[in-house]
């Protein structure tokens, strides 16, 4: 990591030099470019340029092309880089929050690899980066667009019913720029970053350099994170009609992991019968006596992490290709992506308070690593067979990832093993604290400053949580579409059909194959229409498939059924209504998603709940886009969700389904000042409204862990100033206005208000 990071920090030298050299020579007007499209326009990229404002107008993740989202028979959201740099005061994890239909259900850590977020119901698997899964979550700086893909979809392998999340990263742009910011706010947040692009060789070649340092102190006991990136994108013009891209970056970053174990729940006993005995009666997987609740009584700023705890993270991104004209009509793209993610921690956790208020210890050392390769290779072909206009495409994409993991803990209640080893450290004069109480944290203990096991000690004097090693997953897919226009372009139809193939294994300790391999496959489609009721008005409908392996049933000697989904959706999309100023979409779904096998921890019974289900998700939701006039923007999203457990070979039936919120009302406003003594001010803000109740596990013992609802405010103003000839924009947002406290995920508190100021200079 070092190396790179020394030289992609060369490169970024490089650049600025060459970007002084070239403002110099950019001085009359005759050479100063315009525009901010990017250097090599192409119909597998879509840019910033493709924006209004907090308004896009296409799409590249629907159909893997660059596509008008009217055309595109499903709801895509598309979150510009403008409506980020508004609204976005944390991380990754928050720029999702003003979405409909979407709702983060793990802690942070957030990455590229786990199923971080709830769409229509369903969680997500992966979140892609540029088409492909990616290590760590991409820094806000690189990021140019995120859309959000509602719905399966044919073209990404492994597919999730509910939907995809792609975060589309930094292309060079066609001029030259550099632009610098620094923030600083609340919580000991300090931040800088800066963002060049320069246009060289006659414009054949194009380069962008993105990097950023943020910290936090955090407004835990024990808080505090610090994050470096640092990438370089680049796209050369071989010839006429072959031009070389590529992107390659880095993060890192070390603090603590103090969501990971940010609040504890507590058993509270419930007649949930409603006989008037509290007993160990079960009702729908509940057993009366050990009913779980979120927590009562722990105040916000709590943790159960210490000056010991620590995490740190490596991310690396590689990636490049070729794009190839092939005559008037025809394009191909190969591009190869590896992403490395290396990730260390340890922490202390106390998961529930039982009912006499006591919480046992959870001391836990923890390294993953992972490695992604992605070959893909698109062919986009265009041709007409009578009056039919097509947009073939013909693609396949071969993805390896392996990962390898070991974790070792020391618990107050594990084996005894485990607990002679605690009362070891204890003995030898080691402040080990083997349970938290109520009344300690309620009289103000400073549970805090405990002493815990280092990291060597978990290694060697804890126990190492199962035998696998490393597991590999391969997945290989082919896949073709075709959008085709007829009756003068008013009905668009989008076909699609992808096979998908999925090889599995895990390897023990000792370097032996565990078990039979995971081999399955299956065939997934999607078709869809649009049709133009007028230039500006469609109508849409769309079904597609969705399937995913299960893993090895111990009981019967074979592997459960695979998961499959089916989906429905029809809708309204719209753009330039009322001279414009109006655009979105409105739309109704249903999602079914047989065979589904969840399993989360019991801390009751120190195992984990497996079940088996049936889901189904219902629901509707709108995206609006309204520009009153042009210094005014809002976004109005809703989305209502019915989302539950049809039926289960275990109790869970009417389980509502993790994350799917039922009812979420989002709102985001900006007006600029384009006259008088306040010209170029813009200022604005959202609401967020969520009404629960929304689940926060996916298993029926925890069924009444959830979040009633929240409502936050969130404010943001931008003022342009001159200052020695050269142009800054004072800004400041305010975060949480209002200071309410609500639970965004699993035991993953909101942060308190936040005010960040920022200035940022642009040449």
């Amino acid at each position: 990591m070092k190396i790179t990071c020394l030289a992609l920090s060369y490169a970024a030298a490089t650049l600025v030099v060459a970007f002084s050299q070239s403002r110099l020579l950019a001085q009359s007007p005759a050479s100063k470019p315009s525009g901010e499209d990017t250097i090599i326009l192409n119909p597998f990229d879509v840019t910033e340029s493709n924006n209004k404002g907090y308004m896009a107008t296409n799409s590249i993740s629907g159909t893997a092309m660059n596509t008008a989202l009217k055309e595109v028979p499903m709801a895509i959201n598309v979150i510009t880089a403008e409506f980020l740099a508004d609204s976005l005061v944390g991380d990754f994890a928050q720029a999702l929050d003003f979405n409909s239909a979407i709702t983060q259900t793990n802690r942070q850590p957030i990455t590229n690899r786990n199923d971080s977020w709830s769409i229509r119901g369903f969680r997500n698997r992966n979140t892609l980066v540029d088409g492909v899964t990616a290590g760590e979550a991409i820094p806000p700086e690189m990021i140019d667009r995120i859309e959000v893909v509602k719905g399966p979809n044919t073209l990404y392998g492994q597919s999730d019913p509910g939907g995809l999340i792609n975060v589309i990263s930094k292309r060079p742009l066609g001029r030259n720029k550099l632009s610098v910011g620094i923030r600083a706010g609340d919580h000991g947040m300090l931040g800088g970053n800066f963002d060049g692009n320069v246009v060289a060789n006659s414009k054949r070649l194009g380069l962008r350099v993105v990097g950023a340092h943020n910290r936090s102190d955090g407004y835990r006991r024990i808080d505090g994170n610090r994050n470096s990136f640092l990438g370089i994108a680049g796209d050369y013009k071989v010839t006429q009609n072959t031009n070389f891209i590529f992107h390659v970056s880095g993060t890192e970053g070390d603090g603590i992991a103090s969501q990971r174990s940010t609040f504890s729940f507590e058993l509270i006993p419930t007649d949930l019968n409603g006989d008037g005995v509290i007993d160990s009666t079960v009702v729908n997987g509940i057993a009366e006596n050990t009913a779980r609740h979120n927590n009562t009584f722990l105040p916000r700023d709590y943790t159960s992490a210490t000056k010991d705890t620590r995490y740190d993270r490596e991310s690396k991104f590689l990636q490049f290709g070729l794009r190839q004209r092939v005559g008037q009509n025809g394009n191909l793209q190969y591009m190869f992506v590896r992403t490395d993610q290396d990730m260390s921690m340890t922490f202390r956790e106390y998961n529930t308070f039982n009912v006499a208020g006591s919480s046992d210890a959870n001391h836990t050392a923890s390294t993953n690593s992972n490695r992604t390769d992605a070959h893909t290779l698109n062919g986009l072909f265009q041709a007409r067979t009578g009056p039919m206009l097509h947009r073939l495409l013909v693609g396949g994409r071969y993805t390896w990832d392996q990962s390898a993991g070991e974790t070792y803990t020391l618990r107050t209640l594990g084996p005894a093993q485990e607990r002679a080893a605690l009362q070891n450290l204890i003995n030898s004069g080691r402040k080990i604290r083997l349970y938290l109480t109520k009344n300690d944290v309620l009289s103000g203990v400073p549970y805090w400053l405990d002493d815990t096991p280092t990291e060597t000690e978990l290694r060697t004097l804890g126990v190492r949580n199962g035998n696998v090693l490393m597991s590999e997953t391969r997945v290989s897919s082919a896949y073709v579409s075709d959008s085709i226009s007829m009756f003068d372009n008013r009905l668009k139809v989008l076909a699609g059909l992808r096979y998908v193939r999925i090889r599995s294994q895990s390897t023990d300790t000792s370097g032996v194959k565990i078990g039979v391999i995971n081999d399955q496959d299956d065939t997934s489609y999607q078709v869809g229409a649009t049709y133009d009721l007028t230039p500006r008005l469609a109508v849409y409908a769309n079904t597609a498939t969705a399937f995913n392996p299960n893993g090895f049933d111990n009981l019967t000697g074979t592997f459960f059924d695979p998961e499959e989904s089916n989906a429905y959706e029809v809708g309204l999309k719209f753009e330039d209504l009322w001279n414009g100023r109006l655009g979105g979409s409105l739309s109704a779904f249903q999602i079914r998603k047989d065979n589904v096998r969840r399993s989360d921890y019991n801390p009751v019974t120190f195992r984990n709940d497996n079940e088996i289900t049936d889901d189904v998700s219902r629901g509707w939701e709108t995206e609006l886009f309204f520009n009153p006039t042009s210094s005014w923007q809002m976004v109005i999203n809703y989305s209502r969700i019915d989302a539950k457990v049809v039926r289960s070979a275990t109790l869970a039936k009417n389980l509502r389904l993790e994350g799917a919120t039922p009812h979420r009302f989002t709102f985001w406003s900006s007006y600029a000042i384009k006259s008088g003594g306040l010209k170029g001010l813009r200022f604005g803000g959202g609401v967020i409204v969520a009404r629960g109740p929304i689940q926060q596990f996916g298993t029926s013992n925890s069924q009444l862990v959830f979040e009633n609802g929240y409502t936050t405010v969130n404010l943001f103003a931008r003022y342009p100033v001159v200052l020695f000839g050269e142009k800054l924009t004072l800004g400041v947002n305010v975060d949480n206005l209002t200071n309410v406290f609500y639970m965004r995920s699993r035991a993953g508190t909101n942060n308190p208000r936040q005010v960040a100021f920022s200035v940022n200079w642009e040449m």
